[in-house]
């Protein structure tokens, strides 16, 4: 299908489909969302568009957009930069003049800014690495030119700019305890701005429960009684840079017998080791003593003794390597069928 067709057929798309296409290839791999374009007019043939609003990471990047549009044979680009504005007034962040990058950030560490684009074209961007809080702000990109039919410069900035908002994904943390016959849930999220929890059961209804915050954390709880529906808990965690989540699994008041399966599955593995260890031992002390030769009679009597001992030894290592996995695999069925003492009192 051609773009104009589908740009027809499609008009809820604010921007034509190539110029998404343009954006993409501008913009590859930065941690930002598109919100909405809003343009200036300087005068009847001077346009400027940026973005209104960029979302960004902390330790991610971003690229700012300035899109202009002059009459090329008519004007000559002088000057192109963006200035910051925050609570202590406004800077000059990066100039670009004839082609050459003059000035930078006054902030330290040095950040790392670049621009990309055509300029001569008229699109160009703001690349903002590392990302920090404190880069929050509105960023006005500023174009001066000088028009050649009568040899003036004449510029303009786009007021109020790109508004940048730089932030933290939500981070989860979500904790279970029993406590006098109940079961307390505990999620806790940091992130910046913090983020809005939500507990859900097992059927995806929300849980209400007692919300606690601060400057740095937010904490929802919530008690359950221990015979509380079984199933999948989710702890929901989101703010305008993203969402996270965490899930606590089924059977919630029976998972000791997940750590005993694990328990008896590691020891298995232990005595298996243990069993392959000492038949090589036994092996190498055969061949020994049949290399001896003369001391074979004075030492047969010992070897049977300490050779039935190992069988011995060896058998019931055996039978134990065998019953624990029957074991957790019967703790296993129980716990599905829900007859979990039975099964204790029958083993």
């Amino acid at each position: 299908m051609p773009l104009s067709l589908y740009y027809c057929l499609s008009p809820q798309i604010p921007i034509p489909p190539w110029q998404l296409l343009y954006w993409a290839a501008l913009l590859p791999s930065i941690f930002a969302q598109y919100q909405a374009k809003h343009c200036k007019s300087a005068s009847t043939n001077y346009t400027v568009c940026t973005f209104k609003e960029v979302l960004g990471i902390v330790h991610g990047q971003v690229n700012l957009a300035c899109n202009f549009t002059f009459p090329q044979k008519n004007a000559e680009i002088l000057n192109i930069g963006w200035i910051k504005k925050n609570l202590a007034g406004s800077y000059s962040i990066h100039k670009w003049k004839n082609g050459t990058v003059i000035s930078t950030g006054t902030t330290k560490p040095p950040k790392q800014l670049d621009i990309l684009g055509d300029v001569s074209a008229g699109r160009v961007s703001l690349k903002i690495l590392n990302l920090r809080l404190s880069d929050n702000g509105h960023y006005m990109c500023e174009v001066q030119f000088k028009i050649m039919s009568n040899n003036k410069n004449d510029g303009f900035l786009m007021y109020p700019g790109t508004k940048l908002v730089v932030g933290v994904q939500p981070k989860l943390i979500f904790l279970k305890q029993s406590i006098n016959g109940t079961i307390e849930l505990t999620c806790k999220a940091t992130g910046f701005p913090l983020p809005n929890l939500d507990l859900l059961d097992p059927n995806s209804t929300k849980l209400k429960g007692m919300m606690k915050n601060n400057s740095t954390e937010v904490q929802l709880q919530i008690k359950l009684p221990e015979l509380a529906i079984d199933g999948k808990y989710t702890c929901l965690g989101r703010n305008i840079h993203g969402e996270a989540r965490v899930e606590i699994l089924s059977g919630l008041h029976d998972e000791p017998r997940f750590l005993i399966v694990a328990l008896a599955i590691g020891t298995s593995f232990l005595v298996l080791v243990l069993v392959t260890a000492l038949t090589a031992l036994i092996y190498w002390k055969r061949r020994k003593t049949v290399g001896n030769g003369k001391d074979f009679r004075k030492k047969s009597s010992s070897f049977d003794i300490s050779t039935k001992t190992s069988v011995s030894l060896t058998l019931t290592m055996v039978c134990s390597l065998f019953y624990f996995p029957l074991f957790s695999i019967n703790l296993v069925l129980c716990d599905i069928m829900m007859f979990s003492d039975i099964c204790f009192a029958r083993w």
